[in-house]
């Protein structure tokens, strides 16, 4: 039997700044690639309604829990697709609705599942930070891997991905714990994600670096065979201030 293959997408789309412009950019990328799992940060009503008439091929989570509307969403093509279970878990974000999201999807006509699950973690100017010197997000994504040890299956392969804000002590952790990236699965350099030019402004005298922020990340059971971080443009305007990370994988 032959392994079956799908495209996974990590997206942070920017809150609804500069939205109608942006607009146009990012339906453009949904119908050019057409991935068959996106995981969204910095969702808001606005944007969710507008991916829900993007792709009307896709189902997502629907639940009650503001977060999913208002943070991050999983979507998923429903001929592909079949939901199993959804859940939130708090992983130690401080912002107020931010979660570990995560969706356990059964391949139709096989019977195997996947879990895929996605999170935004905090920013690295947030204000806690800047007075402590402290980085949250090492213990953001040490509960991330602890939340994956419960959630996970035997032999079930499962996906995490999202804006995590910091290129080197997430991705390190996830990668001792067996979660590598697409990149370091395919032993080739991740890209910059963030920040979009001409997109994303930086006004003149502030200081700006391009960073790998948005990872993609899955276990020992899903095999990444390409990966990239595509740059879509809808005439000189992108879909947001990030780059999205785009993988594809046998399973």
């Amino acid at each position: 039997m032959f392994p079956t293959r799908i495209s996974l997408v990590t997206y942070n789309l920017w809150n609804t700044q500069r939205w109608p412009l942006r607009q146009p950019a990012l339906e453009q990328f949904v119908h050019l690639y057409h991935p068959d799992v996106l995981c969204i940060q910095e969702l808001r009503a606005e944007t969710q309604a507008f991916l829900d008439q993007a792709m009307p091929e896709h189902e997502r989570v629907h639940d009650a829990l503001p977060g999913w509307t208002c943070e991050g969403n999983i979507y998923w093509k429903r001929d592909l697709f079949q939901e199993v279970a959804h859940g939130a878990k708090d992983v130690g974000m401080v912002e107020e609705h931010r979660r570990l999201f995560w969706v356990r999807l059964k391949l139709k006509g096989q019977g195997r599942t996947i879990l895929v699950s996605t999170a935004h973690y905090t920013y690295q100017a947030h204000p806690a930070e800047v007075e402590t010197s402290l980085s949250p997000r090492l213990e953001q994504t040490r509960r991330t891997v602890a939340a994956l040890q419960r959630l996970v299956g035997e032999n079930e392969p499962a996906f995490f991905m999202g804006d995590l804000n910091d290129p080197i002590h997430p991705p390190r952790i996830l990668h001792e714990a067996g979660y590598v990236s697409c990149f370091g699965g395919l032993g080739i350099v991740c890209p910059p994600t963030m920040p979009c030019y001409p997109t994303k402004n930086v006004a003149a005298g502030r200081s700006s670096a391009s960073q790998t922020l948005d990872w993609l990340v899955s276990n020992q059971h899903a095999r990444p065979i390409a990966a990239q971080s595509p740059h879509c443009y809808h005439g000189d305007v992108a879909p947001s201030d990030h780059w999205p990370v785009l993988a594809v994988y046998e399973i």
